[in-house]
């Protein structure tokens, strides 16, 4: 054993054993702390992580919420414009249809008295030509005759009376 400690290879051993059990600790305490500031890190970016994703989740929410907002007034709106367009609807209806009716009124009297003057034309026509024959024929009888109706004519008014 003694040649063992002339041995520089064996010293070289010691050495470097003493080395590795003096540089665990250090290194070890290094290690642990390198690990610790990463475990640190990462539940850092975890705690950011879940805040992210719980400020996204209430405006995930909020912006749910907007839509079925926005989708009752649109709806709201469909129906208002449905119940407007109806009564406008009836109202261009309601007008169209008392313009007709005013309008065929006024057509029926139009016609009424288009037809009243044209008998009154008629009537004229025939008072005319009826006087001119009555005229004609008295004009050729004889005033003998004429005497005689016009006798006649008055006893028939005084029989009457």
């Amino acid at each position: 054993m003694s040649y063992l400690f002339q041995d520089p290879k064996f010293w070289l051993l010691i050495s470097f054993i003493t080395f590795i059990i003096l540089m665990i600790k250090p290194f070890k305490s290094m290690m642990i702390g390198g690990l610790d500031s990463k475990i640190a890190e990462i539940k850092e970016n975890i705690n950011k992580s879940l805040e992210s994703f719980t400020d996204a989740e209430a405006k995930l929410k909020d912006a749910e919420k907007q839509t079925e907002d926005l989708s009752n007034k649109i709806d709201e709106i469909i129906v208002n414009a449905k119940k407007q367009s109806e009564s406008i609807s009836k109202n261009i209806i309601d007008k169209t249809t008392l313009t007709i009716q005013s309008k065929e009124k006024n057509s029926i009297d139009r016609i009424k008295q288009i037809e009243l003057s044209a008998v009154q034309s008629i009537k004229n026509q025939a008072s005319i030509e009826l006087n001119k024959l009555i005229f004609n024929y008295f004009s050729e009888i004889s005033d003998d005759n004429k005497a005689r109706m016009l006798n006649k004519s008055v006893t028939d008014l005084k029989s009457i009376n």
